[in-house]
């Protein structure tokens, strides 16, 4: 980050990746530059306000007034980055003490409003209403989502996973096993992958939308049919950060029910250690039977979903 600024010559001119930054704490006003493409991370830019504030010592609250006249915090890498990568062509920012800050404050319009125009409206015996404090999340950010309901069977459900951040894992482990489907020659058993354990206050089960023994339809757009164990694995990671998995919710009942369609044919899943009712699937491209010992699995086979697994 530079400091240093010319109150002749705009920084706009002297470098095109250089976003001026005008920061207000009171009655103080300071001028400093970050870069672009190159910000760095909340927190320098954290110390540098505290820093050439001099208030080295305090808690504070930094916000920015964006393109629209909103005023929005700064409180993390993400909104700090979209806060530089935004301004146009200067990043307006405002520091609070941390015992000051009125939440209410931050939102839709804020810095746009005009109170002393309401104030004139109103009759001087017209008290005016307090207003109503909401905490600002912290690190908002979405975790899951059901998409394509229009599209699917009523008896799947496609989710897509959020995970930022490259520490945390997806939270959930995999088993492959067998599902009965409904063919026209009957019914036919053929392997399938399978939800098998759920990481406690992991991404997964915080979702609410994937349970175990949910069966495993579709990576990304993908299907997962004649494909082995390893195979869906390493697709799973590859896409961990942006993860679509299409699935057969072992639970039916909270699907969403679409009165003017029929989902699919019915059927059922199953593995080797027990069976387990499940809305249909179509119909396999190619029939294949297999051994029930050559089906069976364990938690020894079971495969977490993490970036940096290493199977044996």
């Amino acid at each position: 980050m530079n400091r240093s600024f010319n109150k002749s010559q705009s920084l706009r001119y002297l470098d095109c990746t250089a976003v001026e930054v005008k920061s207000k704490y009171g009655a103080e006003f300071r001028r400093f530059s970050v870069d672009r493409f190159k910000p760095g991370k909340f927190e320098e830019f954290y110390k540098l306000i505290l820093h050439i504030h001099r208030i080295t010592n305090m808690e504070v609250m930094i916000g920015y007034a964006d393109i629209h006249g909103d005023l929005l915090p700064i409180n993390n890498d993400d909104n700090f980055c979209k806060a530089v990568s935004t301004a146009n062509p200067l990043l307006r920012v405002f520091i609070q003490r941390q015992e000051e800050v009125d939440y209410s404050d931050f939102g839709t319009n804020t810095l746009t409003r005009r109170k002393k125009a309401v104030v004139a409206l109103r009759p001087d015996v017209i008290r005016k209403r307090p207003h109503i404090r909401i905490g600002l999340p912290q690190d908002f950010r979405p975790v899951s989502s059901i998409i394509d309901v229009d599209i699917l069977p009523e008896s799947h459900r496609r989710v897509r996973l959020y995970r930022h951040g490259s520490d945390k894992p997806l939270g959930f482990y995999i088993r492959d096993g067998t599902s009965v489907r409904v063919t026209p020659h009957g019914l036919e058993k053929v392997p399938g992958i399978f939800i098998s354990r759920m990481v406690p206050g992991g991404l997964a089960e915080s979702t609410g939308l994937l349970a175990v023994n949910d069966e495993v339809l579709e990576v990304n757009g993908i299907e997962v049919t004649g494909k082995t164990l390893d195979q869906v694995t390493d697709m799973m990671i590859a896409n961990s950060h942006n993860l679509i998995i299409t699935v057969k919710p072992v639970n039916q009942r909270n699907n969403i029910v679409r009165s003017s369609r029929i989902s699919g044919s019915s059927g059922q899943s199953t593995d080797s250690g027990s069976s387990t009712g499940f809305a249909g699937l179509p119909p396999a491209g190619t029939g294949h039977s297999f051994p029930a010992d050559e089906l069976e699995s364990d938690e020894e086979s079971d495969i977490v979903i993490e970036s940096n697994l290493k199977r044996p």
